[in-house]
């Protein structure tokens, strides 16, 4: 098991400490991070099966520890997470993820089924969905350009959300979503 262990660092290493670099901006600390989730696999090595593909475990470990990384810190320097630019990291995700073979099926299917959804929100929350997620306004901006209350944008997003949630369980997809995107809802 060791030996397996030594082969995913060996095969994995310096792109995991590329890609928690990309997010943390801290070489130090992508290096940490994924010596860190490496360290946590040894112990956990009975328990895993070495069998199933780890690729895909080993990236969603790095962008949960590089997440909690820059949670802390922010918190540890005061600064308060603003929610608008929680999409942006999803956009920067996506064009920073390795795709690999078999997972390039999966993401064209996920892409597709994003954009179908998106595509059929009213037209008000559509607008509004889009100005947040595209554009990157702020709620208090959306609000102000269309003449609606934030509390009104704030809604329209989390129905927005919601429906995609529904909309990719019901295709079979959403786990794939929650695999790449892990703590996003």
């Amino acid at each position: 098991m060791s030996n397996n262990i030594e082969n995913l660092f060996t095969q994995y290493y310096q792109i995991l400490r590329a890609y928690a670099l990309r997010y943390v901006q801290n070489q130090d600390a992508a290096e940490d991070i994924v010596q860190d989730v490496f360290f946590e696999l040894w112990l956990r090595r009975n328990e895993i099966d070495f069998d199933l593909p780890m690729k895909a475990y080993l990236f969603k470990s790095v962008l949960n520890k590089s997440r909690n990384y820059i949670y802390d810190k922010r918190v540890k320097d005061k600064i308060s997470f603003d929610s608008d630019n929680d999409i942006q990291f999803i956009d920067d995700y996506l064009q920073s993820f390795v795709v690999y073979q078999e997972d390039s099926l999966l993401l064209k299917d996920l892409n597709r089924e994003i954009k179908t959804y998106v595509e059929s929100l009213p037209e008000q929350c559509h607008r509004i969905f889009i100005m947040s997620r595209s554009l990157n306004l702020k709620n208090k901006d959306i609000a102000l350009r269309l003449g609606i209350s934030i509390k009104t944008v704030e809604k329209q997003i989390t129905k927005a959300l919601s429906g995609l949630r529904n909309h990719l369980k019901k295709n079979g997809l959403l786990s794939f979503f929650f695999l790449l995107f892990s703590g996003f809802e």
